[in-house]
């Protein structure tokens, strides 16, 4: 029943591995009796992180760069029927092709219903989405040639899931506990099923990774027939495997009020801690899995806002003190970030550029 799935997320493992500074420039070598790490020299020396320049749009929730110089947004659409929402109808949240040049937005899939939670294939062909009613989502695909959709069956899916593990297939969960790989016709396959609800999964090399149960218990699920789950962790709010998915980002509540991202290893072994907070939000690695950006909420007057670390050294530097309200996303070169922020009732986005 797995084996097809067990080639995909195969073939998703082929990246690099090897980049400048980055997790590839640390390597994970299991032995029967322990566990080595090894830091390879980077090629050359990194350069400190600065912020060139910050562009924002208002009224709009930006999601993912697309193409060369065009942006997936989510903003009200005054062109379609309104919906009923808190006591009063408004205008439902259409995803927008946004030009970053001439500034026009183009809907997409124009309807009277709410759109948002997008993630873009690596072809660029497709676009995942989510129709929302209140806190349930129901999963969609675009074809963004053609702008026609398919539904991905309709059972509720986890608002912030999904994650395309090729140009053809997207992995999510249900709120169920199913995991699900949809391909863009609309055909469905449940992979795995966890014991209760998932508090957030992620497809990994040859496996996924789930958080479920009291205790936020973190699993690992072979792709390999009749293999039983494996328990790593304890206490994980977000896993997030690195672009060649040897390693992982994790967030780890380690106290009622503290929080702390750290890179580890497949089995869950600390490699690098970076950061600590009252919050961690929007952890996203860049293209090349040099660095991470995620946003961050302390209290005491501790550090907030958005952050971008560097995934071997740990060195951290805040590019907007605002927190995100979403997942950060990348460009395809890694020299800009986009991220929306919610303020005065409505959200803004903003695009950061780095060097």
């Amino acid at each position: 029943m797995l084996g097809c799935f067990v080639m995909l997320a195969t073939a998703c493992s082929s990246g690099t591995g090897k980049e400048l500074g980055g997790p590839g420039g640390r390597e994970t070598v299991n032995k029967p009796d322990k566990t080595i790490t090894v830091i390879n020299e980077p090629v050359q020396k990194n350069v400190k992180l600065t912020v060139s320049g910050i562009t924002t749009i208002d009224n709009a929730r930006g999601m993912n760069f697309i193409g060369d110089g065009k942006l997936i947004i989510s903003r009200p659409n005054k062109d379609v029927e309104p919906i009923q929402g808190e006591g009063e109808k408004v205008q439902p949240n259409n995803i927008y092709l946004y030009d970053l040049q001439t500034k026009k937005a183009e809907a997409l899939a124009p309807a009277s219903e709410n759109q948002g939670f997008s993630e873009v294939s690596p072809d660029g062909k497709y676009l995942f989405y989510k129709m929302t009613e209140e806190a349930t989502a129901f999963g969609r695909i675009l074809n963004l040639e053609t702008k026609q959709s398919v539904m991905l069956g309709k059972e509720p899916i986890d608002l912030s899931s999904g994650q395309w593990i090729d140009n053809s297939h997207v992995f999510f969960t249900t709120l169920s506990g199913k995991m699900i790989v949809a391909d863009t016709d609309g055909n469905l396959k449940t992979i795995a099923q966890a014991n209760g609800y998932i508090f957030t999964a992620a497809m990994g090399n040859d496996g996924i990774y789930y958080v479920t149960g009291d205790r936020m218990e973190l699993y690992f699920q072979s792709l390999e027939e009749g293999t039983k789950p494996e328990k790593i962790a304890e206490g994980v709010e977000w896993i997030i495997p690195s672009p060649d998915l040897k390693q992982l980002a994790m967030v780890k509540k380690t106290s009622e009020t503290v929080r702390e991202l750290s890179v580890v290893d497949q089995k869950g072994k600390t490699l690098l801690k970076i950061t600590k907070g009252t919050q961690i939000f929007g952890t996203r690695w860049s293209p090349d899995g040099t660095k991470l950006a995620y946003s961050l909420t302390s209290e005491n007057s501790g550090d907030n806002g958005i952050f971008v670390a560097d995934a071997l050294t740990g060195e951290t530097t805040s590019v907007l003190v605002e927190q995100a309200a979403d997942t950060l996303n990348w460009d395809a070169t890694g020299t800009k970030l986009v991220t929306s922020t919610y303020k005065e009732d409505q959200f803004r986005t903003s695009i950061i550029s780095l060097n």
